[in-house]
């Protein structure tokens, strides 16, 4: 529905003028700020007033689990004295001038578990009860402990979506490294709690990656969602990376017909027995190439991005302290913000961030001519069957995206320091500095030897 709005230059108009007509009560911020957002985006412009829609959060930089498929593994190479980055109450009060404003909010972590702060429960409830924005987490339900639970159905905290890539006890353990037990009860405690309370969120459903080893799975995890009264089960395909299967060729990609056999058997099984599966038709596979081949003019050019008018994200970072990765997709991280350092506790001082110019040359160049380097890559059309059949082309192609785009923004965009924001060069989690540590841990490990 927004999509649309955005796209509609009478609706985007209306609202404009709507947006100025309405009070900046606490309860109508968010929605004043969607109209004023949809305007920017429909008219692309590169300095905007609003706010963004929907932000991604990360509250901590770490995992208790150690996923097969997750580029945690890594991270662990890079970054083997991995930062914490538990965000307190405070921290977060730090961005509160946008989100004040924000339509939703997702606890997300990449490679961490957002649960594993110590104050998520605070955070949770501060943000519902004084913005009664729409809140969302990522989570391996692991912490989801009875004293957590009972703060997120007292918060009336909307959504949980559990990773549950796996239903055996043994496969579970084998993928996810933890115990399904335990993640079991949790989804148990919490839906007693709800009971008890009368109350429906947060609403929860179950999420799960596809891949060859995982495929005997499925229908159990489907048998599980019903038995816990989830609202739906995810399905999404597994993507490579630098994980510890990506030289086992489990992907879908190496047997398409397998692949789209699953995905029919889940989705009648999902009729037959009641249970809601997502997306509500299935994504096929689509036919292997004979031979993997990368063709850089084999992009979309008519499609349109709204994320650098609507969306910020905060993302882990892993070597350091008090600090998020900032941007506006999962392609690139645009920013290092040092949140102790860096205030953008007032809309003067966000505006620093929110328009400075490189998010400015972000969105004079996400659609139409002259696309940006990254945004280019971003829109191959084969991108998702490269990142799982060559993981080290794919990382050395964004590689090479990411730097050229922060070569070509410097080379057309001034810009003044700002004490504890960073603007980035290139990918902080580059595939040469990977192949770097990589070797240097295993020379370490033979001259120890």
């Amino acid at each position: 529905m927004f999509d649309k709005l955005c796209r509609s230059g009478t609706l985007t108009r209306v609202g404009y003028i709507a947006a100025h007509t309405l009070p900046s009560f606490r309860t109508l911020k968010k929605y004043r700020n969607l109209l004023l957002a949809a305007y920017s985006a429909n008219r692309r412009l590169p300095i905007i007033r609003n706010n963004p829609v929907v932000v991604r959060l990360a509250p901590a930089a770490v995992c208790n689990y150690r996923c097969l498929f997750c580029e945690v593994h890594k991270d662990d190479v890079l970054f083997p004295n991995r930062s914490q980055n538990l965000m307190t109450l405070e921290d977060v009060k730090n961005y509160e001038s946008f989100l004040s404003t924000a339509y939703s909010v997702w606890f997300y972590g990449g490679s961490a578990e957002p649960l594993l702060s110590p104050h998520f429960g605070e955070i949770a409830k501060y943000l519902k009860s004084k913005y009664n924005m729409k809140l969302s987490v990522n989570t391996n339900g692991s912490p989801l402990s009875h004293a957590l639970c009972d703060a997120l159905v007292d918060s009336g905290f909307d959504y949980i979506l559990l990773s549950y890539h796996a239903a055996t006890r043994e496969m579970y353990k084998h993928l996810m490294t933890g115990d399904v037990e335990r993640v079991d009860k949790n989804i148990e405690y919490l839906n007693r709690r709800k009971a008890e309370k009368r109350a429906k969120k947060p609403v929860v459903d179950l999420s799960i990656a596809l891949h060859r080893m995982n495929a005997q799975e499925a229908l159990p995890v489907l048998d599980k969602a019903k038995t816990f009264h989830v609202r739906a089960v995810n399905v999404s395909k597994y993507y490579g990376g630098r994980n510890k299967l990506q030289d086992k060729d489990v992907s879908f990609e190496y047997d398409v017909e397998a692949g789209n056999k699953l995905l029919d058997e889940i989705y009648t099984y999902g009729k037959q027995q009641g249970i809601r599966v997502l997306p509500k038709t299935p994504c096929y596979w689509l036919a292997r190439p004979a031979a993997m081949a990368w063709n850089p003019e084999n992009y979309n050019r008519s499609g349109e991005c709204l994320h650098p008018w609507t969306r910020l994200d905060f993302d882990p970072v892993l070597d350091e302290e008090n600090c998020h990765y900032v941007c506006v997709c999962n392609r690139i991280s645009l920013f290092k913000i040092r949140y102790r350092e860096c205030k953008v506790d007032s809309p003067e001082r966000f505006d620093k961030l929110w328009n400075h110019p490189l998010l400015q040359y972000m969105r004079t160049t996400v659609n139409g001519d002259g696309l940006n380097p990254m945004c280019i890559f971003c829109r191959n059309y084969d991108l998702g069957t490269l990142r799982n059949l060559d993981a080290a082309k794919y990382a050395e192609l964004r590689d090479t995206a990411v730097r050229s785009f922060f070569e070509e923004f410097r080379s057309k965009y001034q810009y003044e320091e700002i004490r504890g924001l960073e603007v980035l060069r290139e990918n902080p989690y580059s595939e040469e500095s990977f192949q770097q540590r990589l070797t240097s841990r295993k020379f370490y490990k033979r001259s120890s030897g």
